[in-house]
């Protein structure tokens, strides 16, 4: 499992590969890991790594989590579409921002025109998935310059939208 992780405010990527017997092998910003993990009870794991033993306590906040290692604490925040957005809408943006589909679906409406001039949180596409409809919203204050989408059409999750300027 690959994903895009915020570790003490600075990203990284990280991939996640379980194999035989609790065996994890991870790439973590480029470095790679091989260890035993197991789940002592619910946000408890001990790990084991060059041959030493660590216990990391694991507590989730709303959009995050805290990792308690030997008295150090580690916050991290697991990005994805969702994630992305909402971060980019209260960090704010220079520049064209590309607003990409959340999710696999359908768009159902497109809601604004190319030129049309946007404010943060507006509706610009409203996308169908599993029957339930998402309006997906604008990060940023600007001008749609580009719309990659039309009434009906498909979309895979990551698939671009629009952009702001």
């Amino acid at each position: 499992m690959k994903f895009t992780a915020i570790v003490e405010g600075q990203p990284v990527e990280i991939e996640v590969n379980r194999t035989e017997n609790d065996v994890i092998e991870a790439e973590i910003g480029g470095r790679s890991y091989r260890l035993e993990a197991k789940a002592v009870e619910p946000g408890v794991y001990w790990f084991i790594w060059n041959n030493r033993s660590l216990e990391i306590t694991v507590t989730q906040n709303r959009d995050s989590y805290v990792a308690s290692l030997a008295g150090h604490r580690i916050a991290v925040e697991i990005l994805d579409a969702r994630t992305a957005l909402r971060r980019a809408a209260q960090h704010g943006h220079d520049g064209i921002v590309q607003i990409r589909a959340p999710m696999p679906g359908k768009v159902i409406k497109v809601l604004v025109a190319e030129g049309t001039e946007v404010l943060v949180n507006q509706g610009i596409v409203v996308l169908e998935a599993m029957k339930m409809q998402n309006e997906i919203k604008s990060p940023k204050n600007g001008i749609v310059r580009k719309l990659a989408v039309t009434d009906g059409a498909p979309v895979n999750s990551g698939d671009l939208l629009a952009t702001v300027e």
